[in-house]
C-alpha cells in the first residue's frame, strides 16, 4: 500500500527564550574598547594607544583598567539608568570627546 504524504511535514515550535542578564564587560574587553576608541578617534597605533592609558592612569592615580573603563564611560554617554556619568573627566581627554561622531542609539532606524 502507498503512503499519502500530502500532509505538511511538521516544524518545530521554537520553545520560551530565556532572557540571559547582561554581564559587565571584563578587564580584556574594556581595554581593548578604549584602545580602539583612541585609535580611532587619534589615528595612533595600538602600543601609542595603550601608552596613552598607561599615562592617563599613572598621572590620576588609577589603574589602567580603571582608565580605560573612565573613558568607554564618556564615550558612551549618559545612559537612562545612570541619572550622570560616573567616568572622570580627564583634560587629555575632553578634546577627544567633542570630536567623536554623535551617538546613535540602537532603536534609531
Amino acid at each position: 500500500m502507498i503512503e499519502d504524504t500530502t500532509e505538511p511535514p511538521l516544524t518545530p515550535v521554537p520553545g520560551p527564550t530565556r532572557l540571559i542578564p547582561r554581564r559587565r564587560p571584563d578587564g580584556r574587553e574594556l581595554l581593548a574598547t578604549a584602545k580602539g576608541i583612541l585609535i580611532a578617534a587619534r589615528g595612533c597605533s595600538d602600543a601609542q594607544a595603550f601608552d596613552e592609558l598607561l599615562d592617563v592612569s599613572r598621572r590620576h592615580h588609577l589603574t589602567v583598567i580603571g582608565a580605560a573603563r573612565s573613558l568607554v564611560d564618556l564615550t558612551a554617554g549618559p545612559t537612562p539608568r545612570r541619572r550622570r556619568s560616573d567616568a572622570v573627566r580627564f583634560d587629555e581627554w575632553e578634546q577627544l570627546i567633542t570630536q567623536l561622531p554623535p551617538r546613535r542609539h540602537a532603536h534609531a532606524s
